[in-house]
């Protein structure tokens, strides 16, 4: 079992993924993780509602993938006794890590400013859609808006011919979730040196431009060619998107056209084209395209998926069919290197779920534990936080734990 971070202790006041999913990571890796939720639960426990997916307290599999292998206790934070409680679960913490807005945290006094005095050693890790100055820091940001959106991808990602498509909501979450993570990590190990706490934040937008930092400064050299492009005007041929005989599409990439373009002729029953200047250089293929794209959007609908590739196999071409989410599910090549496990809901419902991507030469993976139920540690919380059974109860009874 992983226990790197053993001893580490972390309290997550998060929702949705990108937080979650930080938080996620840390347990796993051994680190004590306890979820604070609020006591109707964070919003991604009904998000299934509109993803199509179960739901239920005892079949939720949406809501494991962020939060498995954590503790989880709910405190309605307007409650003074529940903050409380929560101050108390920051006293021997080394991590706090929360996506509450700003303006949120300062009316609870949960700003960094109202704890670093109080918890000087504590890691106060704060994410947020638009960043903490300027003018939009107060504005909601769900990646759909402050990571897509605002950033450009969509209109990078699509053509002319066809605009923007919408990205599946929480994929920017995950990919900034590894950003959050590597911060907290770091702090943690300037904090061994230091013996000081740290405040760091990060950002949807923040991240997405760096995650779009090529098509950037390419932006700053090619103010004329704006996107979206059409398909005809794209910088090599393998820039546009094929379809093949089976009506699979695929992506290939040969940045050594130059000396490799008369393999992949040959290998499309192109031969003919072999030696014509229109083909023989990527500087010439720019300048061609509205002939070429034509010419092997036939030559590959000619060809089976498995024709296809064969061929780039054969040239030891980056290639790679665009697959479904269907057929991911049943990839040897997933499984094979453990990117994919098995769970059982509490309901006996089995499901797939990708696990966690970086794997140790040194440790294996902990077994699996399901995402907690809605304040379903709070007892064992609160007495290890040394209430008593009676000072327990009336934390029930007046509603400031659930």
């Amino acid at each position: 079992m992983l226990k790197f971070l053993e001893g580490v202790k972390v309290v997550e006041l998060g929702s949705h993924i990108a937080v979650p999913k930080a938080g996620r990571l840390l347990a796993e890796w051994g680190a004590s993780v306890v979820k604070v939720e609020p006591p109707q639960g964070e919003a991604w426990r009904v998000i299934g509602n509109s993803y199509g997916t179960p739901y239920t307290d005892d079949c939720n599999p949406i809501f494991q993938a962020p939060n498995s292998h954590k503790k989880d206790i709910a405190i309605n934070l307007k409650n003074e006794q529940g903050r409380e409680v929560l101050m108390k679960l920051l006293a021997d913490a080394d991590v706090f890590i929360t996506n509450t807005r700003l303006k949120g945290l300062q009316k609870l006094g949960l700003a960094y400013e109202d704890l670093k005095d109080r918890f000087p050693r504590l890691i106060y890790a704060h994410f947020s859609g638009y960043g903490a100055v300027g003018p939009e820091k107060d504005r909601p940001g769900f990646d759909i808006a402050a990571y897509w959106a605002k950033a450009g991808m969509p209109l990078e990602w699509c053509t002319a011919e066809t605009g923007p498509s919408r990205p599946l909501p929480g994929f920017g979450d995950s990919t900034v979730a590894t950003v959050l993570l590597s911060g907290v990590l770091a702090a943690l190990y300037g904090r061994e040196k230091t013996g000081k706490g740290e405040y760091l934040q990060a950002s949807l937008y923040g991240c997405a431009l760096w995650f779009n930092s090529s098509g950037i400064v390419q932006a700053q050299y090619q103010p004329e060619n704006a996107y979206p492009k059409s398909r005809y005007d794209q910088p090599t041929p393998y820039h546009a998107i094929y379809q093949t005989k089976d009506g699979d599409y695929f992506f290939f990439s040969i940045p050594t056209w130059d000396n490799a373009y008369d393999k992949l002729l040959t290998m499309m029953g192109l031969a003919q084209y072999i030696g014509d200047p229109r083909f023989a250089t990527l500087a010439a293929c720019r300048e061609n395209l509205r002939f070429i794209i034509p010419e092997f959007d036939k030559a590959f609908h000619s060809m089976t998926t498995e024709e296809v590739r064969a061929g780039f196999d054969s040239m030891d071409c980056v290639f790679e069919v665009v697959a479904d989410a269907q057929s991911i599910v049943h990839d040897k090549q997933a499984w094979e290197n453990g990117y994919l496990q098995k769970i059982t809901m509490e309901n006996g419902t089995e499901v797939v779920i990708p696990t966690t991507p970086v794997q140790f030469a040194s440790a294996e993976l902990p077994e699996f534990e399901l995402a907690p139920q809605i304040g379903g540690d709070s007892k064992e919380i609160l007495a290890g936080l040394g209430y008593d059974q009676n000072s327990i109860d009336e934390l029930f009874g007046n509603r400031a734990i659930l």
